[in-house]
Protein backbone atom coordinates (compact mmCIF):
# COMPACT_ATOMS: atom_id res chain seq x y z
CA UNK A 1 0.00 0.00 0.00
CA UNK A 2 2.51 2.46 0.51
CA UNK A 3 4.51 1.60 -2.42
CA UNK A 4 1.43 2.59 -4.46
CA UNK A 5 0.82 5.63 -2.55
CA UNK A 6 4.10 6.59 -3.31
CA UNK A 7 3.83 5.88 -7.24
CA UNK A 8 0.39 8.23 -7.12
CA UNK A 9 2.62 10.95 -5.00
CA UNK A 10 5.88 10.28 -7.57
CA UNK A 11 3.30 10.86 -10.79
CA UNK A 12 1.39 13.98 -8.80
CA UNK A 13 5.26 15.87 -8.49
CA UNK A 14 6.58 15.02 -11.66
CA UNK A 15 2.85 16.34 -13.47
CA UNK A 16 3.07 19.45 -11.80
CA UNK A 17 6.85 20.04 -12.73
CA UNK A 18 5.71 19.48 -16.84
CA UNK A 19 3.01 22.14 -16.26
CA UNK A 20 5.69 24.59 -14.37
CA UNK A 21 7.98 24.31 -16.94
CA UNK A 22 5.79 24.53 -19.66
CA UNK A 23 4.03 27.76 -17.83
CA UNK A 24 8.34 29.31 -18.12
CA UNK A 25 8.81 28.07 -21.74
CA UNK A 26 5.48 30.57 -22.38
CA UNK A 27 7.06 33.71 -20.41
CA UNK A 28 8.11 36.46 -22.71
CA UNK A 29 11.54 37.02 -22.53
CA UNK A 30 13.15 39.66 -20.75
CA UNK A 31 16.57 40.80 -19.60
CA UNK A 32 18.45 43.77 -17.69
CA UNK A 33 17.82 46.75 -19.49
CA UNK A 34 21.69 47.93 -19.19
CA UNK A 35 22.24 44.60 -21.27
CA UNK A 36 22.98 44.02 -25.17
CA UNK A 37 20.40 43.07 -27.36
CA UNK A 38 20.15 39.93 -27.70
CA UNK A 39 20.94 38.11 -31.35
CA UNK A 40 20.15 34.94 -33.13
CA UNK A 41 21.43 33.83 -36.75
CA UNK A 42 19.63 33.19 -39.16
CA UNK A 43 16.31 34.17 -38.18
CA UNK A 44 13.96 36.89 -39.64
CA UNK A 45 12.75 39.21 -37.59
CA UNK A 46 9.29 41.11 -38.27
CA UNK A 47 7.09 43.35 -35.78
CA UNK A 48 3.10 43.64 -36.80
CA UNK A 49 2.26 46.58 -36.83
CA UNK A 50 -2.28 46.85 -37.53
CA UNK A 51 -2.39 43.40 -38.11
CA UNK A 52 0.18 43.35 -40.94
CA UNK A 53 3.56 41.54 -40.04
CA UNK A 54 7.21 43.38 -41.44
CA UNK A 55 10.64 42.49 -42.33
CA UNK A 56 12.73 44.08 -39.87
CA UNK A 57 15.92 45.36 -42.23
CA UNK A 58 19.30 46.65 -40.83
CA UNK A 59 20.60 48.41 -38.51
CA UNK A 60 17.65 47.34 -36.69
CA UNK A 61 17.77 43.42 -37.02
CA UNK A 62 19.91 42.18 -33.92
CA UNK A 63 19.00 45.08 -31.55
CA UNK A 64 15.55 44.09 -30.62
CA UNK A 65 15.20 45.25 -26.73
CA UNK A 66 13.54 43.07 -23.91
CA UNK A 67 13.30 45.24 -21.34
CA UNK A 68 12.04 44.05 -17.87
CA UNK A 69 8.39 45.04 -17.51
CA UNK A 70 7.64 47.87 -15.70
CA UNK A 71 4.69 49.85 -13.78
CA UNK A 72 3.91 53.42 -14.66
CA UNK A 73 4.69 54.32 -10.55
CA UNK A 74 8.38 53.50 -11.53
CA UNK A 75 8.43 56.12 -13.81
CA UNK A 76 9.45 59.83 -12.51
CA UNK A 77 8.55 63.16 -14.41
CA UNK A 78 11.78 64.77 -15.07
CA UNK A 79 12.09 68.27 -13.70
CA UNK A 80 10.51 70.64 -16.47
CA UNK A 81 13.02 73.29 -16.30
CA UNK A 82 15.25 70.72 -17.31
CA UNK A 83 12.70 69.44 -20.31
CA UNK A 84 12.64 71.40 -23.60
CA UNK A 85 9.82 73.64 -23.96
CA UNK A 86 9.08 72.62 -20.04
CA UNK A 87 7.23 69.36 -21.36
CA UNK A 88 5.84 66.18 -19.39
CA UNK A 89 8.78 63.73 -19.67
CA UNK A 90 9.34 60.64 -17.52
CA UNK A 91 12.77 58.53 -16.79
CA UNK A 92 12.88 55.26 -15.04
CA UNK A 93 13.14 55.67 -11.16
CA UNK A 94 16.15 54.10 -10.56
CA UNK A 95 18.16 56.66 -12.69
CA UNK A 96 16.36 60.07 -12.22
CA UNK A 97 18.36 60.91 -9.09
CA UNK A 98 22.05 60.19 -11.17
CA UNK A 99 20.15 62.54 -14.21
CA UNK A 100 19.33 65.17 -12.32
CA UNK A 101 22.60 65.21 -9.97
CA UNK A 102 24.36 65.69 -13.49
CA UNK A 103 21.28 68.34 -14.87
CA UNK A 104 22.31 70.11 -11.79
CA UNK A 105 25.72 70.06 -12.42
CA UNK A 106 25.77 71.06 -15.87
CA UNK A 107 23.54 73.63 -15.14
CA UNK A 108 26.24 75.09 -12.44
CA UNK A 109 28.95 74.61 -14.89
CA UNK A 110 26.95 77.61 -17.83
CA UNK A 111 25.03 74.42 -19.46
CA UNK A 112 21.90 74.90 -20.55
CA UNK A 113 21.12 71.01 -20.89
CA UNK A 114 17.66 70.07 -22.04
CA UNK A 115 16.04 66.52 -21.98
CA UNK A 116 13.84 66.21 -25.37
CA UNK A 117 12.45 62.95 -25.37
CA UNK A 118 12.82 59.94 -22.79
CA UNK A 119 10.37 57.11 -22.08
CA UNK A 120 8.55 55.83 -24.73
CA UNK A 121 6.53 52.83 -24.43
CA UNK A 122 6.22 50.11 -27.37
CA UNK A 123 2.62 50.86 -27.82
CA UNK A 124 3.52 54.38 -28.12
CA UNK A 125 6.19 53.56 -31.19
CA UNK A 126 3.69 51.31 -32.53
CA UNK A 127 1.36 54.47 -32.84
CA UNK A 128 3.26 56.57 -34.87
CA UNK A 129 3.94 53.67 -37.13
CA UNK A 130 0.01 53.43 -37.65
CA UNK A 131 -0.29 56.98 -38.16
CA UNK A 132 2.33 57.98 -40.73
CA UNK A 133 1.11 54.10 -42.66
CA UNK A 134 -2.34 55.65 -42.65
CA UNK A 135 -0.69 59.02 -44.39
CA UNK A 136 0.39 56.89 -46.93
CA UNK A 137 4.48 56.31 -45.96
CA UNK A 138 6.00 52.91 -46.48
CA UNK A 139 7.45 50.81 -43.41
CA UNK A 140 10.53 50.82 -45.16
CA UNK A 141 10.71 54.55 -45.51
CA UNK A 142 9.45 55.34 -41.69
CA UNK A 143 12.20 53.54 -40.01
CA UNK A 144 14.73 55.44 -41.79
CA UNK A 145 13.48 57.81 -39.31
CA UNK A 146 12.35 55.90 -36.46
CA UNK A 147 12.86 52.68 -34.61
CA UNK A 148 10.31 50.00 -35.24
CA UNK A 149 8.28 48.85 -32.56
CA UNK A 150 10.76 47.09 -29.90
CA UNK A 151 13.57 48.33 -31.53
CA UNK A 152 13.71 51.48 -29.40
CA UNK A 153 15.93 51.94 -26.38
CA UNK A 154 13.72 54.79 -25.03
CA UNK A 155 11.14 52.02 -24.32
CA UNK A 156 13.59 50.21 -21.64
CA UNK A 157 13.13 54.09 -19.44
CA UNK A 158 16.82 54.92 -19.14
CA UNK A 159 17.41 56.39 -22.39
CA UNK A 160 16.72 59.96 -23.26
CA UNK A 161 17.31 62.41 -25.94
CA UNK A 162 18.91 66.07 -25.39
CA UNK A 163 18.11 69.19 -27.35
CA UNK A 164 18.18 69.55 -30.38
CA UNK A 165 18.08 66.05 -31.24
CA UNK A 166 19.57 66.09 -34.49
CA UNK A 167 23.17 66.01 -36.15
CA UNK A 168 23.55 69.63 -34.81
CA UNK A 169 24.21 68.33 -31.15
CA UNK A 170 27.33 67.36 -31.69
CA UNK A 171 28.37 70.32 -32.77
CA UNK A 172 27.37 71.84 -29.34
CA UNK A 173 28.71 72.71 -25.98
CA UNK A 174 26.07 70.60 -24.34
CA UNK A 175 27.82 67.46 -26.43
CA UNK A 176 31.11 68.62 -25.39
CA UNK A 177 30.33 68.67 -21.72
CA UNK A 178 28.27 65.28 -21.64
CA UNK A 179 31.71 64.07 -23.47
CA UNK A 180 33.68 64.73 -20.26
CA UNK A 181 31.16 64.38 -17.69
CA UNK A 182 28.26 62.19 -18.71
CA UNK A 183 30.18 58.69 -17.87
CA UNK A 184 30.79 59.62 -13.84
CA UNK A 185 27.21 60.44 -13.58
CA UNK A 186 26.53 56.77 -15.36
CA UNK A 187 25.20 58.00 -18.77
CA UNK A 188 26.83 56.56 -22.19
CA UNK A 189 26.60 57.71 -25.58
CA UNK A 190 24.93 54.89 -27.04
CA UNK A 191 25.16 55.13 -30.39
CA UNK A 192 28.83 56.82 -30.47
CA UNK A 193 30.91 56.83 -34.08
CA UNK A 194 31.32 53.18 -35.05
CA UNK A 195 29.22 52.01 -31.75
CA UNK A 196 28.51 47.66 -31.53
CA UNK A 197 24.75 48.22 -32.28
CA UNK A 198 26.51 48.78 -36.02
CA UNK A 199 23.68 52.25 -35.65
CA UNK A 200 23.88 55.30 -37.25
CA UNK A 201 25.96 57.68 -35.20
CA UNK A 202 23.20 59.66 -32.81
CA UNK A 203 25.68 62.10 -30.63
CA UNK A 204 21.97 63.48 -28.90
CA UNK A 205 21.16 59.98 -27.28
CA UNK A 206 22.33 58.99 -24.09
CA UNK A 207 21.08 56.02 -21.78
CA UNK A 208 21.80 55.10 -17.75
CA UNK A 209 23.87 52.29 -17.54
CA UNK A 210 24.53 52.68 -13.63
CA UNK A 211 26.99 54.92 -12.07
CA UNK A 212 30.41 53.08 -12.00
CA UNK A 213 31.89 51.62 -8.70
CA UNK A 214 35.46 52.14 -7.61
CA UNK A 215 37.58 50.03 -5.62
CA UNK A 216 39.72 50.68 -2.54
CA UNK A 217 42.82 50.61 -4.37
CA UNK A 218 41.42 52.45 -7.34
CA UNK A 219 40.22 55.33 -5.07
CA UNK A 220 44.10 55.13 -3.50
CA UNK A 221 46.53 55.40 -6.46
CA UNK A 222 44.03 58.28 -7.37
CA UNK A 223 44.96 59.95 -3.92
CA UNK A 224 48.56 59.11 -4.55
CA UNK A 225 49.18 60.52 -7.75
CA UNK A 226 47.27 64.04 -6.46
CA UNK A 227 49.57 64.34 -3.87
CA UNK A 228 52.53 63.44 -5.19
CA UNK A 229 51.82 64.60 -8.99
CA UNK A 230 53.13 62.08 -10.01
CA UNK A 231 51.66 59.76 -13.07
CA UNK A 232 50.40 59.75 -16.73
CA UNK A 233 47.80 61.32 -18.00
CA UNK A 234 45.51 58.67 -19.71
CA UNK A 235 45.86 58.51 -23.70
CA UNK A 236 43.22 60.63 -25.08
CA UNK A 237 40.11 58.48 -27.01
CA UNK A 238 39.90 58.82 -30.00
CA UNK A 239 36.25 58.23 -30.57
CA UNK A 240 35.95 61.73 -28.65
CA UNK A 241 38.02 63.83 -30.97
CA UNK A 242 36.42 67.02 -31.83
CA UNK A 243 35.66 68.04 -35.20
CA UNK A 244 32.86 68.96 -37.73
CA UNK A 245 30.23 66.88 -37.59
CA UNK A 246 29.15 65.65 -40.86
CA UNK A 247 24.99 65.47 -41.50
CA UNK A 248 23.70 62.59 -42.32
CA UNK A 249 21.23 62.07 -45.39
CA UNK A 250 18.52 60.33 -42.85
CA UNK A 251 18.60 60.62 -39.16
CA UNK A 252 16.96 57.85 -37.12
CA UNK A 253 15.26 58.54 -34.12
CA UNK A 254 16.08 55.62 -31.39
Amino acid sequence: MQYIVFLLLSAIIATAQIVIASDQLGEPLSISPVALPIKYDNVIETVTIDNESYQVPEPWAGNRQFPLYRNFDELLPIPKKYTYQESEIYILAEAYPSLVRMLDQAHLDGIDLKVESAYRSIHYQTRIFVRMLKQGRTFDDIIRYVAPPGYSQHMLGTAMDFYPSNWEFAETEQYRWLQENGQRFGFEETYARNNRFRMPWEAWHWNYIGEPHFSDETVVQETEVKETGTGQPDAPDESLAEGPAVKAETIISN
